[in-house]
């Protein structure tokens, strides 16, 4: 089984981009990021969605 993670938590995507964990947790919030809200404190992000969603901001030049 590969080792490479298909999900992330939300403080491992911080870590990841670079950002504060808050920051990451807004970004959650937001309409359109690929978050799964699997209960109330467990949120964790695809990684391949996370990519895509990375790459169709940087293409639409899009404020975060």
């Amino acid at each position: 089984m590969s080792k490479e993670k298909i999900a992330l938590s939300v403080e491992e995507m911080a870590v990841e981009l670079g950002i504060s964990r808050p920051t990451a947790y807004e970004l959650t919030k937001k309409k359109g990021f690929p978050a799964v809200h699997i209960s109330e404190r467990r949120i964790i992000i695809p990684v391949e969605r996370l990519r895509a969603w990375l790459n169709e901001q940087a293409e639409s030049g899009g404020a975060v």
